[in-house]
């Protein structure tokens, strides 16, 4: 007669690999970190006035060698409206949903990108799949990508420096080229509906349409110089932020994000660490993807504590640092934590795994 087998007991639940960042952050930081900060819309007002000041001194007073200058000025605050507009959409400013929408939608006017599309590719789709593979609309090239694109294929057979010299001059249109990739997926796609699809339409055309009449109503020379040049420098600098922002990282899991493996916060030079507000504390981005909604005033103070919990695994370097990687380091991911020149099989490790983080 055959032994009786006991049942087996129910499995212990495995252990969570990464911790609740959240959680316990929420138990030492101050409560007003994490509600709107209604003050920094007043950065509307200096953005405004900069650009309008921009757009007077171009249309009376213009001169080729005055012209230069006030697009850089005049696109650095259409990159620090961006930024402004992020913080907005994500709840840092306002809670009235129709208010957020309202007021993101002006801040992002001058780069084409509607509230509605930002909330479904950046709140929705990044922030909730952020670094997973084929998932997060903004994870970087796979060999997968490789193997099906002659023009990522040209770009790993030509000599590395002027792969870089593409790449790297190709930040002055990389977000209006990624939100316009965006915008058509999402027009094309069979789960949208036509009233989506009709906002995509028209939170896209109205601000092209104004930006455009108004500057070419003022003359050829301030359509150019104030606003194309100026939409060229706000791309750059606002991708020259993003690329820092997960391409130096691993892909992630999709059933275990973490955070502090899948961003990478970046500071600015002494000599510029001014312009950290102007930018919304862009650069402080592990604290964004642990708590989109805080206002951006309170990232550093919120990373500040990050680092004191979890020195080993936060990540953080200077902005000119995290560029110099990203030239010295391969765009492709091999698996989820290499990144490969399929061309010359040469590898390079992400943070955490191999790229280390350089000591201050």
């Amino acid at each position: 007669m055959s032994a009786t087998i006991p049942p087996s007991p129910p499995k212990a639940k495995a252990e969570r690999k990464v911790p609740n960042y959240r959680q316990q952050l929420k138990k030492v930081l101050p409560p007003e970190y994490l509600e709107p900060e209604y003050g920094n819309l007043a950065w509307f007002l200096v953005h405004f006035a900069i650009i309008g000041a921009g757009f007077y001194a171009l249309h009376n007073y213009f001169s080729y060698w005055m012209a230069l200058p006030v697009a850089l000025v005049i696109g650095h605050s259409f990159a620090c409206m961006g930024f402004l507009g992020h913080d907005v959409c994500h709840g840092g400013a306002v809670k009235n949903i129709a208010l957020r929408d309202l007021l993101a939608g002006v801040a992002f006017s001058p780069l084409w990108i509607g509230p509605y599309l930002w909330r479904r590719w950046h709140n929705g789709e990044h922030h909730g799949n952020t670094q997973v593979e084929g998932v997060d609309p903004d994870h970087l090239f796979t060999i997968e990508h490789y193997r099906n694109s002659a023009i990522l294929r040209f770009l790993y057979f030509i000599p590395p420096i002027f792969r870089n010299l593409i790449i790297f001059s190709s930040f002055s249109y990389r977000m209006t080229q990624q939100s316009m990739r965006m915008w058509g997926t999402y027009m094309l796609s069979p789960k949208s509906t036509a009233h989506e699809k009709w906002t995509l339409f028209w939170q896209w055309l109205l601000p092209l349409a104004f930006w455009v009449t108004v500057s070419s109503m003022l003359g050829v020379n301030v359509f150019v110089w104030g606003y194309f040049v100026p939409l060229l420098v706000g791309n750059a600098i606002a991708i020259s932020y993003i690329v820092t922002n997960h391409f130096l990282n691993p892909l992630d899991e999709p059933d275990e994000a973490d955070p502090l493996s899948h961003s990478l916060s970046v500071t600015l030079p002494k000599w510029l660490s001014f312009l950290d507000p102007w930018h919304q504390y862009f650069g402080a981005h592990v604290a964004h993807h642990m708590f989109p909604m805080a206002p951006a005033k309170h990232a550093r103070q919120i990373e500040a504590k990050i680092a004191e919990l979890w020195p080993d695994r936060y990540h953080v370097m200077p902005i000119m640092t995290a560029l110099k990687l990203l030239w010295q380091t391969p765009w492709v991911y091999e698996d989820k934590t290499t990144l490969l020149d399929p061309n010359r099989q040469e590898r390079a490790g992400t943070l955490g795994h191999g790229l280390d983080v350089p000591k201050k």
